[in-house]
């Protein structure tokens, strides 16, 4: 295991946020317009939100107040610059410059961002998961190297709040999901595999008409966005799984871009994605339970899936689970090590896994 050397993660010391930088810059006032971009839209998403909350009016007010130069944004969220199969490619191409992707629609270039997909039932709670897996990414630096050949470097991200699932159906043990239409993101749609459901590749901007017209019957999803989505005006039964937190949607900055930032503006923007992060998590943390809430008062009948089938869930799934850490092994990563690191130092940080995976 190694320190990455690209961007910040928790445990990591300012000093070395300036030490990667690309190249010096004169110190002369230079003017910076930036285009940012998420495939989601703000509102419904922490993740995305936080950038227009938090990210961007920090960074363009300190390095107004801090240095000689300033910056601008342009934002272009919900599809409006990039759409959620673009954003990677956009970021490579230097067409956006900050780029927040959904590794879930990545899953052959991003496969390894996916790793809480591939690690679920540990923790819902994104306080716990984030710094975790942060922490993992840190000691494992092709979390970083990954993005070299997409001529981006990897700058940090937040956990969301834990997934649930919606459905159009009262149900209460995993048998009843047998042959049942269930939409998911991709990476996570195994986790109904061993229920026996139907699985369907969806993703949130079409979820609604899905859920509405039956082209599915079920979607795996956070609350919040559940209920930001209206979902819940379609499908009025909504069951916490205890599927986990996920850290999946990568914040990346164009190297080409990254080369021309001076050193100071750097420094302010690894320093404010530690805050974004963050930012991110409280956000999600409060939605969990703000959203949980709402559900109920549109009519939705929210319920929680119960220790013993969560357990039992779990338990099924640990072939799954065993199968992706060789896949990283494949690929020529250390995944046994990565998945076994994760388990480990999320219980040092406070989760109660369903069950404790055996990687062999």
């Amino acid at each position: 295991m190694s320190k990455h050397k690209y961007g910040i993660a928790a445990g990591v010391t300012l000093a070395a946020a300036t030490a990667f930088a690309a190249l010096s810059v004169p110190a002369m006032a230079d003017n910076f317009t930036f285009r940012i971009a998420a495939g989601h839209p703000a509102a419904p998403l922490s993740t995305v939100n936080q950038l227009q909350k938090t990210f961007v009016p920090n960074v363009t007010k300190r390095v107004a107040e801090e240095t000689d130069h300033t910056v601008r944004f342009i934002e272009g969220y919900g599809g409006t610059i990039a759409n959620l199969f673009e954003v990677l490619e956009s970021t490579q191409k230097g067409l956006v410059d900050f780029g927040s992707m959904t590794s879930a629609f990545e899953p052959t270039k991003l496969f390894v961002h996916n790793l809480n997909y591939f690690n679920p039932f540990i923790s819902g709670d994104p306080k716990i998961m984030g710094p975790t897996t942060r922490q993992v990414q840190s000691e494992f630096d092709y979390f970083y190297t990954v993005f070299d050949q997409y001529n981006q470097t990897y700058l940090g991200g937040g956990a969301f709040d834990d997934y649930g699932l919606g459905t159009d159906f009262a149900w209460t043990k995993m048998e009843e999901l047998k042959g049942v239409k269930i939409g998911a993101a991709g990476p996570n749609l195994p986790w109904l595999d061993y229920a026996g459901a139907a699985k369907v590749q969806t993703n949130l901007n079409e979820a609604y008409n899905a859920l509405q017209s039956g082209v599915y019957d079920g979607i795996i999803i956070f609350p919040a966005p559940y209920y930001g989505f209206k979902f819940g005006e379609v499908a009025k039964y909504y069951t916490t799984m205890g599927w986990g937190s996920t850290l999946i949607y990568p914040l990346t900055v164009n190297n080409d871009t990254w080369a021309k930032v001076p050193d100071p503006i750097k420094k302010i923007i690894m320093e404010e994605v530690t805050v974004y992060a963050n930012a991110v998590e409280d956000e999600s943390v409060t939605k969990f339970s703000t959203a949980l809430d709402n559900l109920r008062k549109q009519g939705v009948t929210v319920r929680d899936l119960g220790d013993e089938e969560r357990g039992k869930m779990a338990r099924a799934i640990e072939p799954w689970v065993q199968q992706k850490a060789q896949e990283y092994e494949d690929q020529g990563y250390p995944g046994k090590a990565t998945f076994k690191r994760l388990m480990e130092l999320a219980k040092q940080n406070g989760a109660k896994p369903a069950h404790e995976y055996v990687i062999k």
